[in-house]
């Protein structure tokens, strides 16, 4: 966004860049950055955004490239940063200002803003200045990615190719009013769940093995897929790879004196290796669900489905084919 600005308008980014006198600025950082207490109010900023790594989106808007590791290049490279997105909040202010409809920077703030539940005042007092849209265009914003969501969550779950896990978790609904009604049931069980498509080549005629599956007279069949043989005196594939995962966590992250002994590991023997590649998860709407139960289960993975467009058996024909599905037992809870 800061490259596009600069490019368009250089005079006037120039203009900009000596009303925040960043010349100034930089040569004072250059010099000596300990006499200046505004680079100290930086550096706890930072400090702070450091924990959640912002500095790629940082980096990201403002068009910059990594920043430097060392100290003094850090610091100056977060402050120019720093001074970067003052001119892009400026420039889209006034562009905002002679076209409402140029307010890319106004949305996004406005939609992190909605997300983080900040108080319609606030929202309302920093439209009319002019950093965020009204929140009836957030709203709109909000309602037209969740139908974009939507589709993409069926197209992906009706291509079939697709794994479905699911998560419980518990919100505090604490009130600011309690009542004697509502005073001991604040606390609410939800359930989460993701999508993402299964890769390695997989393709439908793999996953249409439903009816194979059925007739197995047990589950222990499928144990059958990569079968060896051992000896009483041998170790299992499951105990020599947690031997050999052992051994190179103690290598890496214990003490020092085991760091030297990591040459000698020997890799776990491959039996089925699959390729590494990254995945792309897609977020499912979150489900109004205790899966603690077998009825929540159920409820859970019918809602999934729904959500990817398989649920509804004339749309699309499914009972020939398997649908992978995981579920997580750990407990989260947000308040």
């Amino acid at each position: 966004m800061a490259q596009d600005m600069e490019i368009c308008v250089p005079e006037l980014w120039r203009l900009l860049g000596i009303f925040l006198d960043e010349e100034r600025t930089r040569s004072v950082h250059e010099e000596d950055s300990s006499d200046s207490l505004l680079m100290e109010g930086d550096d706890s900023y930072w400090d702070a955004v450091d924990e959640i790594d912002l500095e790629g989106f940082i980096s990201g808007l403002t068009g910059e490239s990594s920043p430097p590791s060392c100290g003094l290049d850090k610091r100056s490279h977060r402050h120019a940063a720093v001074i970067r997105i003052k001119k892009v909040v400026v420039m889209s202010i006034l562009m905002q200002s002679m076209n409402q409809k140029a307010n890319a920077l106004q949305s996004i703030i406005g939609i992190f803003l909605q997300s983080a539940h900040t108080l319609q005042k606030v929202i309302d007092t920093l439209a009319h200045i002019g950093i965020l849209i009204l929140t009836e265009m957030i709203n709109g914003a909000i309602r037209s990615l969740s139908a974009e969501s939507q589709n993409h969550l069926q197209t992906l779950g009706q291509s079939l190719l697709t794994s479905y896990a699911y998560d419980n978790f518990d919100v505090d609904l604490k009130s600011h009013l309690p009542t004697v009604e509502k005073s001991h049931n604040s606390l609410k069980h939800l359930t989460s769940g993701l999508l993402f498509p299964l890769g390695h080549g997989v393709t439908t005629k793999d996953l249409m093995c439903s009816e194979e599956l059925w007739e197995q007279m047990s589950w222990r069949a499928l144990l059958s897929i990569n079968p060896e043989t051992i000896t009483p005196d041998q170790l299992t594939r499951h105990k020599r790879f947690n031997t050999w995962m052992f051994l190179s966590d103690l290598c890496t992250h214990g003490p020092e004196y085991f760091h030297t002994l990591k040459s000698g590991i020997t890799k776990p023997e491959v039996i089925d290796q699959i390729p590494l590649i990254k995945t792309e998860l897609t977020t499912a709407r979150a489900m109004d669900v205790n899966n603690s139960t077998v009825s929540g289960n159920i409820c859970a993975v019918v809602d999934l489905l729904r959500q990817g467009g398989i649920y509804d058996p004339t749309a699309v024909v499914t009972e020939a084919y398997i649908f992978l599905s995981y579920r997580s037992t750990n407990m989260r809870r947000m308040s």
